[in-house]
């Protein structure tokens, strides 16, 4: 044998593992699409945050935590708690919805850096997981489907929001209530009208409470 040939011959173990780790690479970092949804259950892409995002209000207004047992979905209600399960590894951890997100095309959730470290995700930073729904405030089914509501006002006083609930549900004819916040310690009463499965009906609420010179805004429930 040459010595061309023999160079060739042991290039070709390390050419053959290269591939295969380029691919595994790009198999599990790439935007995919979320799985389709079946019942409580949801699969697909898992990230993590929290680092740079440690103490700075979440969607709900509280402070976000690193050390935390929480996470980030774009649709489900807050204050839902899901178990996540690493299908890579078979991990799995429960945490709890308190803000929005990922806003990276392809990732379904992003799990709090304690979350993340307890299924294994940090060192790759995404992985394929299964979302189960364990409980979801104020809905039955449905669960990763948006639902969206209008916030009118949030108050510290709640009189002030009583006020206002009555003023509204004596000219609208919706579903007006007061949701309670509590973040750091302190109660927020936040007036809010209806539930919505499409954003469209939402937002031409919020364009008539300007009639009444009021501005709604549109959230994710």
């Amino acid at each position: 044998m040459d010595r061309g040939t023999g160079l060739l011959l042991l290039a070709l173990p390390l050419l053959f593992s290269c591939a295969a780790f380029s691919k595994k690479s790009t198999d599990s970092t790439k935007g995919i699409e979320e799985y389709p949804i079946s019942g409580n259950t949801q699969i697909g892409i898992a990230s993590w945050y929290g680092i740079d995002e440690h103490g700075l209000p979440t969607a709900t207004g509280e402070r976000f935590s690193k050390n935390a047992l929480t996470a980030a979905h774009k649709s489900l209600p807050m204050g839902t708690t899901v178990r996540v399960t690493n299908l890579e590894n078979g991990r799995d951890v429960i945490v709890k919805i308190n803000d929005r997100g990922p806003f990276v095309e392809g990732r379904m959730i992003d799990l709090s850096y304690a979350a993340a470290r307890s299924i294994g995700l940090i060192r790759n930073g995404t992985a394929y997981v299964k979302v189960e729904v364990i409980s979801a405030p104020g809905r039955s089914s449905n669960f990763f489907e948006p639902k969206y509501t209008v916030q009118v006002a949030s108050f510290s006083d709640k009189d002030n929001a009583l006020m206002l609930k009555d003023k509204l549900a004596h000219r609208i004819d919706e579903d007006v209530r007061i949701e309670t916040s509590l973040i750091e310690g302190k109660h927020y009463y936040r007036v809010r009208i209806g539930h919505y499965d499409q954003r469209v009906k939402a937002e031409e609420l919020s364009l008539k409470l300007r009639d009444y010179g009021l501005t709604g805004k549109v959230i994710l429930e």
